[in-house]
């Protein structure tokens, strides 16, 4: 995975195209960290990249919900969809793009991109970057396997451990803007939202062909 290739091995593109760690490129102890990164890099918390987004829905209208009953494990597109109309409190404005985290059992990997615009319940931590090109570095860090871990070391509760907003922001990574910059060029988050919206098209295309097919409304010609 070239997130962990870069952000965890070192090993991003130097100024000459090669491998930094592998080639020789200087590191330097962290004690934050308790770990060498890469000279010039520094350790920051999420909370400086990211924030929550808080904004609550006031039920006007019937939106897309994401909530985890849809979240699958272990994958960033989030191709299933509940309504809004199916709670009564505690949902939250979700944009395209947000970045969703399931706040109960860690352990479950439920994370990705909010693949529209809607609402996303209590449950999920929505966030935002404030910077746009640190979009792939976070998605892909709050999405690794080493945050899982963190997360479920981290959360309160026996049956249905949470893990908090605040946990979440005060995680600290290795970071350099300039190759959060180039990690940022592959456009994962518009090829994801695209894929999971050509999907949920399809699907609501089959569920009214379906019947139609099954009732003899309309046939297929050889």
């Amino acid at each position: 995975m070239l997130y962990d290739y870069w952000f965890t091995q070192f090993d991003f593109p130097d100024e000459n195209g090669n491998p930094y760690r592998s080639s020789g490129g200087t590191m330097v102890w962290n004690d934050e960290l308790k770990r060498e990164i890469p000279e010039n890099w520094n350790c920051v918390s999420l909370g400086e990249l990211l924030y929550k987004n808080t904004t609550a829905f006031d039920f006007d209208s019937i939106q897309p919900t994401i909530d985890l009953s849809v979240m699958p494990s272990s994958s960033i597109a989030l191709s299933q969809l509940n309504s809004s109309n199916m709670f009564s409190t505690n949902l939250f404005r979700m944009k395209q793009g947000d970045i969703l985290f399931g706040s109960i059992r860690p352990y479950l990997k439920k994370a990705g991109i909010a693949p529209c615009d809607g609402v996303v319940a209590g449950t999920v931590h929505s966030f935002s970057t404030i910077k746009e090109y640190n979009f792939n570095f976070c998605l892909f860090t709050l999405c690794n396997e080493y945050f899982f871990e963190y997360a479920v070391k981290v959360s309160t509760g026996t049956k249905m451990p949470v893990v908090s907003c605040e946990n979440i922001l005060s995680y600290k990574v290795a970071y350099s803007p300039l190759i959060a910059k180039l990690f940022n060029t592959y456009a994962v988050k518009d090829i994801i939202c695209q894929n999971v919206q050509e999907s949920l098209k399809l699907i609501e295309l089959r569920d009214w062909l379906l019947p139609m097919l099954m009732n003899g409304q309309a046939t297929i010609s050889d």
